[in-house]
């Protein structure tokens, strides 16, 4: 009930269904030490629902911000192993040289630090400035796996096939009208699954990842 109420709020206040189901996935996340967001933009509010342990020093990095790098082809600027903490959320759909920017997140993590990540699975078109790829867990296995990770846990956002169905609708209909599609589609899945038995499904909003590089 908890996750149905966040996700519902989080529609009404105009989040899609997947940034509703990542947000209360941040809840469970502590940002520790030194902590840059990679493709944060000036401070995505998405940074709110994550907890900060004492001391912990938070920092963005985007392109839009002025830093002229290519995400491509470019170095990340900044020593390797200088984060405790690196952020990498919504941002690798976007680059085509995927395995390049998954090294270059893993270099500037320090040795005994973590990577958090998401990636979207099931959405819709959205070019910022452009859309390449989804991915599925096996792929960002074989890539963080590649980039220099040993210990990688994904938390897939599991869903049913009518929120999966809602969550491409949501999007073009007016906020107003968003909840009064959403909570059918929540109860049907509800239904679904009970006659299921099985919650795991093949309908995933996004994967959520956490990286360490060494066990």
């Amino acid at each position: 009930m908890k996750k149905f109420s966040f996700i519902l709020k989080e529609i009404i206040h105009g989040k899609s269904v997947l940034r509703g189901y990542l947000n209360f996935s941040l809840l469970q996340i502590e940002l520790r030490g030194r902590t840059i967001d990679i493709g944060g933009g000036g401070g995505e509010e998405y940074v709110s629902f994550v907890k900060r342990a004492k001391g912990a020093v938070y920092e963005t990095f985007d392109i839009k911000n002025g830093n002229f790098i290519d995400f491509e082809k470019d170095q990340l600027p900044a020593p390797d192993n200088s984060y405790d903490t690196v952020l990498f959320l919504n941002v690798m759909e976007h680059i085509f040289n995927y395995q390049h920017i998954a090294n270059e997140v893993l270099r500037i993590t320090k040795s005994d630090g973590r990577l958090i990540g998401y990636v979207p699975f099931l959405m819709w078109y959205h070019p910022d400035h452009k859309d390449f790829f989804r991915y599925t867990h096996e792929a960002l296995e074989i890539i963080l796996a590649k980039a220099g990770a040993t210990k990688i846990k994904i938390i897939p956002d599991y869903v049913g096939p009518f929120v999966a169905a809602a969550q491409m609708v949501l999007v073009s209909v007016p906020h107003l009208f968003r909840p009064l599609i959403f909570v059918p589609a929540y109860v049907l899945d509800e239904v679904f699954f009970m006659i299921k038995k099985n919650r795991e499904s093949r309908f995933i909003l996004g994967y959520l990842f956490l990286v360490n590089k060494k066990d």
